[in-house]
């Protein structure tokens, strides 16, 4: 347990920056489109309204 533990804190010292800056586009890419479902679209969280673009 103790080695996977190392592994996951290596891997996060290395790539955690990357990963957070992903999550980041993501983010706000999804505030700025619509849903694809048209049938079911979700309440946006509150959040998520400094992240738009276009209101």
């Amino acid at each position: 347990m103790g080695k996977f533990k190392n592994t996951v804190k290596v891997l996060l010292r290395k790539y955690g920056g990357a990963v957070a800056c992903a999550a980041f586009a993501f983010v706000a890419l999804a505030a700025n489109s619509p849903c694809g479902i048209p049938f079911y679209e979700p309440e946006e969280p509150k959040g998520l309204e400094k992240f738009k673009k276009f209101n």
